[in-house]
């Protein structure tokens, strides 16, 4: 490997950690402590499931569009239970589907912490610029591809 390469591949793999140490920095404060910004994402994306409904947001919707493992999503749901933001239950149609809801609790912080890091990530952007938001976006993109083809 010649050393141009050999010192890009090291770049590549701080930017790889720096991602992650940027990403896992995105949360909002909560009275019990914070939640990160996929739990708020979870969190919304669940927001209109009810139990009387057919078109609930199911555990697999939710790995999709967080690009996370269904055990992470199980993870990242017990740990919203226990702070007692959402419920699960059985559907009683089909009792080997789990139904996701909000509580009361959960409703009123998806609310109110939806707009504060909506203006996090405005705040970004508008940091970034939209060219290169728009470039990073696509850049990101590319990279999961990439990954997805190396595997």
């Amino acid at each position: 490997m010649d050393d141009n390469l050999s010192a890009l591949k090291e770049q590549l793999v701080a930017s790889f950690f720096c991602l992650k140490r940027l990403i896992s920095s995105l949360h909002v404060e909560t009275d019990d402590g914070g939640l990160s910004m996929a739990e708020l994402v979870l969190m919304k994306d669940i927001q209109d499931n009810a139990l009387d409904s057919n078109n609930n947001a199911c555990i697999t919707d939710i790995q999709n569009h967080l690009h996370i493992s269904k055990a992470g999503v199980s993870k990242m749901l017990g740990v919203l239970e226990k702070k007692g933001y959402i419920n699960r239950d059985i559907d009683r149609n089909n009792r080997r589907n789990l139904i996701i809801t909000l509580t009361p609790k959960g409703k009123d912080t998806v609310n109110n912490l939806y707009r504060e890091s909506d203006e996090l990530i405005i705040k970004i952007i508008r940091q970034l610029g939209e060219d290169d938001t728009k470039k990073f976006v696509k850049y990101v993109n590319r990279l999961e591809d990439a990954m997805k083809i190396s595997q």
